[in-house]
């Protein structure tokens, strides 16, 4: 049986609720989480947050496709699509980020940190994928940068883990 993954758009803040309501449909489902620091009232806490805020992957065959099923999951909004088209995430990228885990099933995404300053050139590294350059702008806690880059011939800011960044 062949089985790809999908994402899956959720409501905000919902994730958890739909990866348990999906479970409970016996769907496989992958929520990946990072550790982060939040600070309130003087009290810093780590905890557990999605590593794709909104977000879900579920792995699925051709017979569980069931859009509107999937789609009409309580804490979820429906699959990523253009169209009719319901792009699967490359297997790598999951696996990827499954290595990643460690023993509690959070993700390690390195680099405490950044050695970079803002006007930096970096290169973003992913595995099976040419490196895209783009200026470190600024960091986003302890393990995402915000890269300007140009893609299309635009300038696009968007957030990459710091483990994927090397200086140009």
């Amino acid at each position: 049986m062949n089985r790809e993954w999908f994402a899956i758009r959720t409501q905000p803040r919902k994730e958890h609720i739909a990866r348990k309501h999906y479970e409970q449909q016996d769907f496989i489902v992958y929520l990946p989480l990072i550790l982060t620091i939040r600070r309130h009232a003087r009290r810093i806490d780590k905890i557990p947050r999605p590593l794709f805020p909104g977000y879900v992957f579920l792995h699925l065959s051709i017979e569980d496709r069931r859009w509107n099923t999937i789609r009409s999951t309580i804490g979820a909004t429906g699959p990523v699509r253009f169209g009719e088209y319901y792009p699967p995430v490359p297997d790598w990228v999951i696996e990827g980020l499954r290595i990643r885990e460690d023993e509690r099933g959070l993700i390690s995404l390195g680099s405490k940190g950044s050695t970079f300053k803002p006007g930096d050139r970096v290169s973003v590294v992913i595995e099976n994928l040419e490196y895209i350059e783009g200026i470190f702008q600024a960091s986003r806690g302890e393990d995402r940068a915000l890269i300007l880059m140009e893609i299309l011939r635009r300038q696009v800011s968007t957030l990459v883990p710091m483990w994927a960044l090397k200086a140009a």
